[in-house]
């Protein structure tokens, strides 16, 4: 962590996160590997060997098993569909452990974190039909979180991955 981030109280070091989460944004940043430096990466993004359908498949499957929930499934090619447009698919999942989630929603002082919550996977086929998972690269912005909610966020984006593995080893 930077010296200066050290010093900055929790609130401020969650203000300075949200605001490089705007600023890479807005910077058109969106892939794991698709710029160069020392800058976080916003997004991480796995090829899936599976068709769409067998990757969604999976990946809630091996969430239901890693005992995590789907609290949301967001169809966002059917969705556009139903408004006149054509895409790839898309599905946005909201995924949730409750271990997790109640560690971070009881202290006041995290609880601004929640904009980050639940944790958000996108399973998405491109135009030349390859699959991919993509979801936050969150241990990349770590340092910038308060140490407690840092600890919780690393030991769930474990999780997240290892449910990753698991579905695209199928």
């Amino acid at each position: 962590m930077q010296p200066e981030m050290k010093t900055m109280p929790p609130a401020a070091r969650f203000l300075a996160l949200v605001a490089l989460l705007l600023a890479f944004a807005l910077a058109g940043v969106a892939q794991a590997g698709s710029h160069g430096g020392g800058q976080p990466e916003m997004v991480k993004v796995t090829p899936s060997p599976l068709s769409f359908p067998d990757t969604l498949a999976a990946f809630e499957h091996e969430v239901s098993e890693a005992g995590w929930s789907i609290l949301n499934r967001n169809n966002m090619a059917g969705t556009l569909s139903e408004r006149g447009f054509t895409i790839d698919p898309v599905v946005i999942l909201d995924v949730c452990s409750g271990r997790y989630s109640a560690q971070i929603l009881e202290n006041d002082a995290y609880r601004p974190v929640s904009a980050f919550m639940p944790c958000r996977v996108s399973i998405y086929q491109d135009a030349a039909g390859d699959v991919f998972i993509a979801r936050m690269n969150v241990p990349d912005f770590l340092p910038m979180m308060p140490e407690g909610v840092a600890e919780v966020m690393e030991k769930s984006s474990e999780e997240i991955e290892a449910i990753i593995e698991r579905t695209i080893a199928q």
